[in-house]
């Protein structure tokens, strides 16, 4: 317990320090002129400023500056089922094209107690936009289609996912899971990827195995990109939920390191673990992150290739992936706790450019 104290006050103070930087060295410096908080975005490329305090492996980012030199994800559409939205958020709402509410049949997706709006933190890490605020979404020209679903019921995800697609959406993010999909669950989004849309689940943060017999869930489908999550160390996250069916991994931080810095889910309020940072925004973690990266990804990947289908988007994500993990032991490319590798963009987007 004390330690974890020592550990929560030695980063506020780090945090509140590198806050007083004017500039951290990077190949983009319009987008660190920009954006405040780029500079903590271990995420996207490495930073020497921040792991000066830190134990941020140099190789634990996704290389996305290398793929935003090529595209940032122009006009590509992205749906996001989740629990409850910020709309007005300062770092969300350029990019909102459409909102809806399962639950109340209307436009109204915001959050009406004091549960937290998750889905603006995954929606911020696809597509927050350059605007000289907060943070960068992995493609920060995309479009998001915010699809509100506070409990999970069957007939509630299908009416979700058939709203996504009537939507234009090219791209599902769902950062939850079941572990019990039901056929009719999953006949729905098999037809969604026989129509073109590529779906991305979270794997969930048990730190367990998909693999025992009595778990089914939907980052395991065939159907869908099962997405675990990676940590500041390059290696898998010890909260990660594995399994031969998963795809790949992608940063989700971790508590007992820095996190990752997002949109904060209490939305404008700001919560209580700030860190020294302004309201809006919070360190989290979780593969609920690692899954909304991925899906800026693909985003990126459609915008340089249109005619790319599910399953090539696939084949590209893993055979672009990074092989991570001191103690790994990948046969025949896959690791069972890290999947095919890490999400690399700039691998990605080159591979869809000339797919």
């Amino acid at each position: 317990m004390i330690n974890t104290l020592l550990k929560i006050v030695v980063l506020a103070i780090s945090i509140q320090f590198l806050a007083c930087e004017k500039k951290v060295v990077s190949n983009e410096v319009f987008y660190i002129q920009n954006e405040p908080y780029y500079k903590y975005a271990w995420h996207f490329n490495y930073n020497s400023e921040l792991a000066q305090y830190f134990n941020i492996d140099p190789n634990s980012h996704i290389n996305i500056q290398e793929a935003w030199n090529i595209t940032k994800g122009k006009g590509v559409k992205i749906a996001v089922i989740d629990s409850y939205f910020d709309i007005n958020h300062e770092d969300l709402k350029a990019n909102i094209i459409n909102v809806h509410s399962i639950d109340n049949k209307d436009g109204d997706v915001s959050n009406k107690t004091d549960d937290p709006a998750h889905g603006s933190t995954v929606a911020g890490f696809i597509a927050s936009p350059v605007n000289g605020k907060g943070l960068i979404g992995a493609a920060p020209e995309a479009k998001l289609i915010l699809i509100q679903q506070a409990y999970v019921d069957d007939n509630a995800t299908i009416k979700a996912f058939e709203y996504a697609k009537n939507s234009g959406a090219q791209v599902i993010n769902c950062s939850w899971g079941t572990e019990s999909v039901s056929e009719m669950v999953a006949d729905t989004i098999q037809e969604l990827k026989d129509n073109g849309i590529t779906i991305i689940f979270a794997s969930g943060n048990d730190g367990a195995d998909l693999d025992r017999n009595s778990v089914n869930d939907e980052s395991e489908l065939p159907s869908v990109i099962g997405v675990g999550a990676s940590n500041e160390l390059n290696d898998i996250a010890y909260y990660s939920n594995y399994g031969q069916d998963i795809d790949l991994i992608a940063p989700g931080g971790d508590t007992y390191e820095l996190g990752i810095l997002g949109i904060d889910d209490t939305g404008q309020l700001g919560s209580t673990n700030q860190r020294g940072l302004s309201n809006n925004y919070a360190f989290t973690q979780g593969t609920s992150f690692a899954a909304p990266l991925t899906a800026g990804v693909v985003a990126l990947m459609l915008s340089v290739n249109p005619s790319l289908t599910p399953d090539q988007i696939r084949e590209i994500l893993i055979q672009s992936a990074d092989k991570v993990g001191s103690n790994a032991n990948y046969i025949d490319g896959f690791d069972t706790y890290r999947a095919h590798g890490k999400l690399n963009a700039a691998k990605a987007v080159k591979l869809a450019q000339s797919y």
